[in-house]
């Protein structure tokens, strides 16, 4: 794959204001018995480490939650505008209060994402509706690039019924991207998932 030139760089950092974070933190934490964006791991609260990975990247950061939280510095709080219908809610809600088209949308239990991901992420989004990334043949629908533009496709399918990701992201303009070993920002832990008290303590 073509790295990043310096160029592309320097015109990523440059639209800096053109790009807004939104963190899914609005789970119902079955699993992990409290609520995930506020545990801490390796002394830092889950969300902040997403947080800081979409800071350089993003001039506003917005938090899909349905509980009162400290959320991070800047970023603002939003609720699910339609209840009980899964994480397509979030993403909803997320584009929803969005002022910029291009988006990066991560959940809040994805610790080990970085800045450089995100910014590889951004780069190869190009005219795509959505830009999913793609490791081990998986790809990872709650995390990746959408445009805002897609926000009415998404009402759409929640009027209709239909709350899974998949199906709506099929229904759009997307891509999978490869993330691989041959990238520089590559670590095999980047998409850990910490969903339970096991998790946290495993890794």
């Amino acid at each position: 794959m073509k790295p990043i030139s310096a160029q592309e760089i320097m015109k990523n950092q440059a639209n800096i204001n053109n790009i807004t974070g939104i963190i899914l933190a609005g789970g119902q934490n079955r699993r992990m018995g409290q609520n995930k964006a506020l545990v801490l791991w390796k002394g830092k609260r889950l969300i902040d480490w997403v947080f800081d990975a979409l800071s350089p990247l993003c001039s506003n950061i917005i938090v899909s939650s349905n509980e009162k939280i400290t959320a991070p510095q800047n970023s603002l709080i939003v609720p699910d505008r339609h209840r009980n219908i899964g994480p397509l809610a979030g993403i909803e809600a997320g584009l929803y209060h969005s002022t910029t088209n291009l988006n990066i949308i991560v959940s809040c239990d994805t610790p080990m994402l970085t800045t450089e991901f995100f910014r590889h992420m951004i780069s190869m989004h190009k005219s795509f509706e959505i830009s999913l990334p793609v490791h081990d043949g998986v790809n990872e629908p709650m995390i990746g690039v959408y445009n805002r533009s897609i926000l009415p496709i998404i009402q759409n399918a929640i009027s209709s019924g239909l709350f899974k990701p998949p199906a709506l992201i099929k229904s759009c303009n997307y891509q999978e991207v490869p993330i691989h070993a041959g990238l520089n920002f590559y670590n095999p832990d980047l998409f850990l998932n910490l969903n339970s008290p096991d998790d946290l303590k495993n890794n």
